[in-house]
């Protein structure tokens, strides 16, 4: 297993999926890099929501790429106990794989419904912009990138509620 430090995990995440691709989480990674490049573009045509969803994501992916690396370090001197202490062999595991801290790793793939309505809405967007600006004119005058956010935060929250009623 091969060690990563966590030091260039940090330098590299400040290029938001950079520090996952080299922590070997390659299509997280990509994902945060297409996110980014979706927040910056938009900006200039939703000033009131893209820069803020633009931080949310660059600190979620900074502190998720070093967290990941802690989790990687963890496992790997795991494994070298297990290889190369023969006092050791066959003992249970000193650190719960399982337990809340490690919550979530590997990795959850995104659902492929997500990805597709998330890029179907923006390219909705993106076509109203530049297809139609005296209607994107109109909305903006009513903040609609705000009610967009604020509608966007109550189906989350909603969700998170449903889905946390059947457990």
């Amino acid at each position: 297993m091969i060690k990563k430090k966590r030091w260039l995990t940090f330098m590299l995440a400040m290029v938001p999926g950079v520090g996952h691709m080299y922590l070997g989480f390659k299509k997280m990674g990509l994902q945060f890099m297409i996110g980014a490049f979706v927040c910056i573009i938009f900006i200039p045509h939703v000033p009131m929501v893209f820069p803020f969803a633009l931080a949310a994501l660059w600190f979620y992916q900074l502190f998720d790429a070093l967290q990941k690396a802690a989790w990687m370090k963890i496992s790997a001197s795991e494994h070298e106990r297990l290889m190369f202490h023969p006092d050791s062999l066959g003992a249970p595991w000193s650190y719960d794989m399982h337990g809340p801290g490690l919550a979530g790793f590997p990795q959850d793939d995104i659902h492929p419904v997500w990805l597709g309505g998330t890029c179907v809405v923006a390219g909705a967007l993106l076509l109203l912009i530049t297809a139609f600006p005296a209607l994107w004119d109109f909305l903006a005058r009513f903040n609609f990138g705000t009610i967009l956010l604020s509608l966007g935060l109550i189906g989350y929250g909603l969700r998170m509620l449903k889905s946390s009623t059947k457990a």
